[in-house]
């Protein structure tokens, strides 16, 4: 004969957040590192923050933050995008975006950049982005 040994868990949320239901607030606690995982996943992946150097702590230290670093501005950079690549990862971005098959053509003294016409669409988007942002002020 086997005995089934009920077990109990208890877990107990602490929060100032007075206007939220018993459900909302279970509902925000159960959501609240939703994104964090696919952000270390993408640091870790796409900007080379998963491997060091080399065995020196401080290079290493300096190694990743060079890499946060360059993932804060990609995620700057990623705002600015069109909704189509807005919500990709750097990998893809890379190659929808930097990775564009162009042909630069030299006549007389001008130069001409030739690309597909979505290629061209999308970089025209991205550009009039890019002049319209303001950096806040510091």
């Amino acid at each position: 004969m086997i005995l089934w040994r009920l077990r109990y868990v208890y877990r107990a949320i602490a929060t100032n957040r007075d206007t939220l239901s018993d459900c909302q607030t279970v509902h925000w606690y159960n959501q609240r590192a939703e994104d964090s995982e696919n952000r270390i996943k993408e640091l870790k992946l796409d900007f080379g923050g998963g491997t060091l150097p080399c065995s020196d702590f401080n290079a290493n230290a300096l190694y990743f933050l060079i890499s946060a670093l360059s993932y804060n501005l990609f995620a700057l950079m990623r705002q600015l995008l069109p909704g189509e690549l807005a919500q990709h990862r750097a990998i893809t971005i890379r190659w929808r975006l930097y990775g564009m098959a162009a042909k630069v053509v030299k006549t007389g003294r001008q130069l001409f950049v030739k690309l597909a016409e979505r290629h061209r669409m999308l970089l025209e988007q991205v550009l009039i982005a890019l002049k319209a942002f303001e950096p806040p002020p510091i």
